[in-house]
């Protein structure tokens, strides 16, 4: 059942956010469910739990003190853990899913939670890079603001392959996040689906978990 919470949270910050994108505040919450639960599906070993609980509790405190004093600093290491914490976990959870001998319903739990986590953390990528380098992405609409939810939103429209055409990379660096985004969710895609499959073929259901 750990990745079942995790699923949850990631669903739940997404489906959220939109209407609390404004409220720094509820944003730093929803993040919260997402660290707690992340944590936790990879604490079937005591490395990875300390590894993870490492990078989520600067995450959460930097986000906060981030929040009280403005400094953006502060912010931008807020960012840069946040990151790392979500490609670890992408990457714990991806090898647990790839290297289970017979698909649950916590398999594919798992395997959408990667997924959810690959967009979070190209999200953060973008993010980065806007801060560090303004003017590095450009929109149809005039004056917009490129916030932490609007990097979600082009985020997963990457990941997706969809490409709206209303969010534009413009520097070499952010282009180059959004080509291996696009890369990585079409592989991710494909492998993963013909690992599960060919998992589901090598050990007949059993009718539980």
């Amino acid at each position: 059942m750990q990745f079942h919470y995790l699923l949850a949270a990631l669903i739940l910050l997404l489906a959220v956010y939109p209407y609390v994108g404004a409220d720094p505040i509820a944003l730093k919450v929803l993040s919260w469910f997402v660290l707690t639960t992340g944590v936790y599906a990879v604490s079937n070993r005591r490395r990875q739990v300390v590894i993870a609980a490492l990078l989520a509790v600067p995450a959460f405190g930097l986000g906060w003190l981030y929040i009280i004093t403005g400094v953006p600093a502060l912010g931008t290491a807020e960012s840069i853990f946040t990151l790392l914490f979500y490609a670890f976990t992408a990457l714990i959870c991806l090898l647990r899913v790839v290297s289970a001998r017979r698909v649950t319903s916590d398999t594919i739990s798992g395997a959408v939670s990667v997924y959810l986590l690959m967009g979070l953390t190209w999200a953060t990528a973008y993010s980065l890079v806007e801060t560090v380098n303004p003017g590095s992405f450009a929109s149809s609409q005039p004056d917009a603001a490129f916030t932490f939810p609007t990097f979600i939103y082009y985020s997963f429209v990457t990941l997706a392959t969809l490409g709206y055409g209303d969010i534009t990379p413009l520097t070499d660096q952010a282009r180059s996040l959004a080509l291996l985004e696009t890369v990585s969710g079409t592989l991710y895609i494909a492998v993963l689906i013909a690992r599960l499959v060919a998992a589901a073929g090598l050990i007949p259901e059993s009718g539980g978990e």
